[in-house]
């Protein structure tokens, strides 16, 4: 599920997605902000930009209440122990803050650490897909010539075509939204309800993709990443008060890059599992959105 129109479509999406909340200089250290953000459960992203630390959110208003948390701690009125303007001027970026961040990470959102554990190891043993007789089990099964439920290997065929990727820059894009999304999602529905979500998307964009093309030569997480922005779009109109959301604006250019990808480059990107995954994840956000109340 990879094309140059893909890429140029996930490049427009990254950087309509972000609103910049605060900058300051690199020697600030930012750690102890950081560990309070993600103690809310705040998404954030934070880039460097010629010396200095750019902390960026999912939305303006977003951004506008990290900015007021950050004044808040200048100027000491969070109760955050180790910080203030008086911190040591230790780099943000350093390998124990790498592994901080990764445990973090682990804990709150396991299922999604899981399956970009999974797509990194099936690129590594397919050399991104350009052995694929390595990973031969993984495509999709010939449905004519066995019954879905044939065997537990069968149907378990059905979901592996997520893991497999083809290329550097189709693993990397599906994976940082994987990361985005996960993070967002996990800690709200609980690691159980994550996974049936991403098995339902996997499922959903694989067998859509299979009855359109007719053959199992396709790959890719796309359609779960497209399943779990249904599932917050859909959410977020069954749940308008809940904390789980994304900017209107940003669920409209993932779906124009859609578009674009089916019309660019419709023989490249299997476009049947886009949608597939994501009516799936629509489906489970109105579902789950209504079960579940208001969290």
């Amino acid at each position: 599920m990879k094309s140059a129109a893909a890429n140029w479509a996930g490049a427009i999406v990254w950087s309509k997605m972000m609103h910049r909340a605060v900058a300051v200089d690199a020697a600030l250290d930012l750690r102890p902000f950081v560990r309070y953000l993600q103690s809310r459960t705040m998404p954030h992203h934070i880039t460097e930009e010629s010396g200095k630390l750019v902390i960026w959110a999912r939305s303006e208003r977003e951004a506008g209440l990290i900015a007021e948390l950050f004044a808040q701690w200048q100027a000491d009125e969070l109760d955050i122990p180790g910080s203030g303007p008086a911190a040591a001027a230790v780099p943000l970026f350093s390998g124990k803050t790498f592994a901080q961040n990764l445990l973090s990470a682990i804990w709150l959102a396991p299922v999604s650490m899981v399956f970009i554990a999974a797509c990194l190891l099936v690129a590594l043993l397919s050399q991104l897909g350009a052995d694929p007789m390595a990973v031969r089990g993984l495509f999709f099964p010939d449905l004519r010539q066995t019954g879905l439920l044939d065997s537990p290997w069968i149907f378990i065929r059905t979901l592996t075509p997520a893991l497999l990727h083809f290329g550097a820059v189709h693993l990397v894009f599906n994976l940082l939204w994987l990361w985005y999304f996960g993070r967002m999602i996990e800690p709200v529905l609980g690691w159980w309800r994550m996974l049936a979500l991403v098995l339902l998307a996997a499922f959903g964009g694989n067998m859509a993709q299979y009855l359109w093309s007719g053959n199992g030569m396709f790959g890719g997480m796309s359609g779960v990443v497209y399943g779990l922005l249904g599932f917050i779009w859909m959410w977020q109109t069954v749940q308008p008060q809940s904390a789980l959301r994304l900017p209107t604006a940003m669920i409209m250019v993932f779906l124009v890059a859609l578009v674009l990808m089916g019309v660019l480059a419709s023989a490249m990107i299997a476009t049947a599992a886009h949608l597939g995954g994501l009516f799936s994840g629509m489906l489970a956000g109105v579902v789950l959105g209504r079960l579940l109340g208001n969290r």
